[in-house]
């Protein structure tokens, strides 16, 4: 990745480092409310990593010409997350055998949904100066 997409990916990784923080600085109070510690941080690294492949991916095709190469980027990221996702769902569920934690599973769907919205702001950034350059 050239220097400017790294700098786009920026708030991802401080998103990363700062749940990675409070996970840290309130493990205790997260397991008296009852989550699943080990869970949030493989949670946390998994969808670290799926940003950053996805961002790769849709950069790629953001900043190509052809308008068919961003929507095969858009879908093949969106494809890789799907899939890796509910692979890691279903492997936690039969690890578990059956016995989600619930406040964890929902705590992570918001942490995806927290990077989605960052990695969707940092691409439109993207897009926006390849546009207008």
């Amino acid at each position: 990745m050239n220097s400017t997409i790294t700098k786009k990916f920026i708030p991802v990784i401080l998103l990363f480092v700062v749940i990675n923080i409070v996970i840290f600085i309130f493990k205790h109070s997260l397991v008296d409310y009852g989550f699943d510690i080990p869970f949030l941080l493989v949670a946390n690294v998994l969808l670290f990593l799926l940003s950053l492949f996805g961002f790769y991916i849709q950069t790629r095709g953001v900043r190509s010409a052809n308008v068919n190469a961003f929507v095969r980027g858009l879908y093949s990221s969106l494809l890789l997350k799907m899939f890796v996702i509910v692979g890691a769902i279903f492997i936690y569920i039969y690890v578990m055998e059956g016995q989600v934690n619930k406040p964890s599973l929902f705590t992570s769907m918001a942490i995806y949904l927290i990077y989605t919205s960052i990695e969707v702001i940092q691409l439109m950034k993207i897009a926006r100066k390849n546009n207008a350059g």
